[in-house]
């Protein structure tokens, strides 16, 4: 019994290296996108935001994932790991907290689709939240940047 645990335990880390893999390249991909926002104004920014926020929601869901899969087997390092990942957010649980930033960056798609396509739309503090996301995506672009 204990050999099935350790081979599925074994599995689980290899799933989980595999999802890190894929989260690299995601984050690569918002580098060259964070590059690209920071030399872009106007309407074409907008879809840069959009596309970064895209990538980010994948990184986050693919994380969502891995944090079930560690849960349902036992996996306590990689639970601890992703811990760390998400201690800026606030909730009772890893799960919780990882889909509450996925929560949040849908939100933000949402929103930004919506006043891409019909700007005129939106209301006054519709407009203020675009312009808090682009801030936030302006300031996560300036740190890729720097890396």
């Amino acid at each position: 019994m204990k050999e099935i645990n350790q081979d599925n335990l074994d599995r689980v880390y290899s799933l989980y290296r595999n999802t890190i893999e894929q989260i690299l390249i995601i984050e690569s991909c918002k580098k060259d996108i964070s590059m690209q926002i920071l030399m872009v104004r106007d309407e074409k920014r907008w879809g840069l935001i959009q596309e970064f926020l895209e990538h980010d929601l994948q990184k986050h869901l693919l994380l969502e994932q891995a944090a079930v899969m560690a849960i349902n087997n036992g996996a306590n390092k990689i639970i601890e790991d992703m811990e760390n990942l998400y201690q800026h957010t606030s909730g009772p649980d890893l799960i919780t907290k990882i889909r509450s930033e996925i929560s949040q960056v849908e939100k933000f798609i949402k929103l930004i689709k919506k006043g891409r396509k019909h700007k005129d739309w939106l209301s006054f503090t519709e407009r203020r939240a675009m312009q808090e996301i682009s801030k936030f995506v302006l300031e996560q672009a300036r740190e890729y940047n720097k890396l």
